[in-house]
Parts: C-alpha cells; structure tokens; sequence
C-alpha cells in the first residue's frame, strides 16, 4: 500500500507541505502465517503534519483510531 495520509488527501506526489509519511502500527487483530506478505491490516499511513494525531492511540485497533480522530 503506498503511502497516503489516512487523514487528509495528502499523497506522496501531491505538492505541498506534506512531503513525508509515517508508518504508524495499531494494536494487532489479525495474526498472519509465517512468511506472509503484504500490508498489515494495522498499519495505516500518516503525512508528518498528521502524524502526531496518532498518539496515545496505538493501544486501539486501526479502525478504533481511525474513527477516532474522525470524531475530533
């Protein structure tokens, strides 16, 4: 999954301040196979000018924070 802010339209080819991505992991619900592959269902990207709207959040699942921070 390419990165794109889970907050704002920002996505690493759009121009503007949000330049840079932050990976963040929420609380697993999932438990993949060994050797498995691909994008986890607990992490979610943020632009740097959202990324500190994630903290103290990461003890949540994905959509737990998601819905979250949409609440405000």
């Amino acid at each position: 999954m390419p990165p794109m802010c889970a907050v704002c339209p920002a996505a690493p080819h759009s121009a503007g301040k949000f330049t840079d991505f932050v990976l963040v992991h929420f609380r697993e619900t999932v438990t993949y196979p060994e050797g498995w592959v691909g994008h986890p269902e607990n992490a979610v990207w943020f632009c740097a000018g959202h990324a500190s709207v994630v903290e103290g959040l990461t003890d949540l699942t994905a959509d737990e924070a998601l819905e979250r921070i949409r609440q405000g």
